[in-house]
């Protein structure tokens, strides 16, 4: 078995030049605080806002997903174009209101037809938060668009009215 052994030069033996050289980076404790400050401030926090962000994101988007999905069939059931876009946007309204949010944020459109086997669409458009600071507040806006289709009844009647 070979050992290797690493000897090193007494100080007294080493350059000006090297002496110099090993005392500055012989004292790098002293740069614990300052890069616990720096992960902090550049990776802990911006982490930390953003995982604050996500559920305000995932439940506006349910929310966008749910007022279109129910626009769209409170659309398709309707007898009328008017009493279809009035019965939907009440829908819309109930909703997104129940879930606090306010209605000035939502943006509802609608397309398509109620002849029997045509199909409607509601798209709902959300604004989101780009971030949200606790106890003070968010920052910027996310437009989120959610559409549902709905198929009108081959065989729906027109009631008895023409």
């Amino acid at each position: 078995m070979i050992r290797l052994a690493v000897t090193r030069p007494a100080l007294g033996s080493l350059s000006k030049a090297q002496a110099r050289l090993r005392s500055v980076t012989a004292d790098e404790a002293g740069f614990a605080p300052l890069t616990m400050m720096l992960g902090v401030t550049l990776v802990v926090i911006p982490v930390l806002l953003l995982v604050l962000t996500i559920p305000t994101w995932l439940e506006r988007s349910v929310d966008a997903r749910d007022a279109a999905a129910n626009a769209a069939r409170a659309l398709a059931t309707a007898n009328t174009w008017a009493a279809g876009t009035t019965a939907a946007d009440q829908t819309v309204t109930e909703l997104i209101s129940g879930d606090g949010l306010n209605p000035n944020d939502v943006k509802v459109s609608y397309a398509g037809s109620l002849n029997p086997g045509a199909t409607v669409t509601a798209t709902v458009t959300v604004e989101l938060p780009a971030g949200v600071i606790p106890g003070i507040g968010h920052y910027g806006t996310i437009r989120y668009t959610a559409t549902s289709t709905q198929h009108i009844d081959s065989y729906k009647g027109d009631n008895g009215q023409a």
